[in-house]
């Protein structure tokens, strides 16, 4: 049991002194800085700077034989103005210029920069430990900005284009300044401006009478444009009329049009109704004139077979038979002994009837 515990203890020992151990023998660089690691003696490498950045993390730290500086890897921001509570230094700290038609112009100026990325030991061996390079970026901001701010009119600190076209400037300038300085320049921004009193009263005085000159344009405008008003209603009721006009005399065209198109219609209905009775009449004589001739030639071929058959013994009997049809024979006075009345033969031989061979 006595075993087990001094084990026990022996290794929460051993892991408590492996910590403190790793924590003599390495160094823990924190989000948003940078490491450059020098080595003073060339035991595990080559004497000197390393070359190259060390990001966040653990790293290694031996002791006398490295040595480590840090910088700042963020985007950092150079703030130089008039209100002392707000600058990157102590005190007023603006961009004081004298504008090409000889006024003082104070300008705000924002910069927003960083130590180029995987460059901070090359800043390191150009400007050695600390923010000296601070110190720089804030000269050359500077230099830039009283050059390019110096050439512009004082108006023109009023115009936003204008200003932001110098800010450009400013930034493009200073970019190649710093670059050597292994700095890179994210953007220039001009917060705020301020004249001088003397012209502040002039640029009031020359404003109003800019506004009076406006305002007596806008009133002659105005009157113009009453004018134009005027005309504009004059012609509007002008063509109102006009097109009141045009529409009556497009109604009147319309409808004649239509009455035109109905008559056409009607007339042609009428001709092709005539046309149509015309032709039915026609077919009607026609068929009735063939239909009397079928009577006529019907008749006369009856009379002819008529005749034919009269020509025949038949028609000697039709004609017996017709005047045995007219015999009156209550006004005769026939012998039953020389005619037997009741011999058919006989009676129709002498009706003249032909006698049977």
């Amino acid at each position: 049991m006595k075993a087990i515990k001094g084990i026990c203890v022996f290794v929460i020992v051993a892991i408590f002194g492996l910590w403190g151990l790793i924590r003599v023998v390495t160094v823990d660089i924190p989000v948003g800085k940078v490491g450059v690691r020098i080595q003073q003696y060339g035991v595990l490498g080559k004497k000197g700077v390393v070359k190259r950045d060390f990001g966040p993390g653990w790293h290694r730290d031996l002791g006398p034989i490295d040595n480590w500086e840090l910088f700042d890897s963020t985007v950092q921001t150079l703030e130089m103005t008039r209100d002392p509570s707000r600058g990157s230094v102590q005190g007023r700290d603006d961009v004081r210029v004298q504008s090409a038609d000889g006024y003082s112009v104070s300008v705000d100026v924002t910069v927003k920069y960083r130590i180029q990325p995987d460059k901070a030991y090359e800043l390191y061996q150009l400007m050695g430990r600390g923010t000296k390079y601070q110190e720089i970026v804030r000269n050359e901001a500077q230099q830039a900005c009283i050059a390019l701010f110096g050439e512009m009119r004082t108006e023109d600190f009023y115009n936003p284009t204008e200003r932001r076209k110098r800010a450009a400037g400013v930034q493009e300038r200073l970019t190649a300044s710093l670059e050597d300085n292994f700095v890179q320049v994210i953007d220039v921004l001009i917060r705020n401006v301020a004249f001088d009193p003397q012209y502040e009263k002039k640029i009031q005085q020359k404003k109003l009478s800019d506004q009076e000159v406006e305002l007596n344009k806008s009133k002659g405008r105005a009157a113009q444009m009453k004018g134009k008003t005027e005309v504009i209603e004059a012609e509007t009721k002008k063509l109102t009329e006009i097109i009141k006009q045009e529409k009556a005399a497009a109604l009147v065209r319309m409808q004649a049009e239509t009455d035109r198109e109905i008559a056409k219609i009607r007339a042609d209905y009428e001709r092709y109704a005539t046309e149509k009775g015309a032709d039915a009449d026609l077919k009607a004589a026609q068929n009735d004139a063939k239909g009397q001739l079928l009577v006529k030639q019907s008749e006369a071929k009856g009379e002819k077979l008529r005749n034919d058959a009269m020509r025949g013994v038949g028609g000697s009997t039709i004609v017996a038979l017709e005047a045995a049809r007219n015999l009156n024979l209550s006004d005769v006075t026939i012998s039953t002994i020389d005619v037997d009345l009741l011999d058919i033969d006989k009676m129709a031989t002498k009706l003249g009837v032909p006698e049977k061979k």
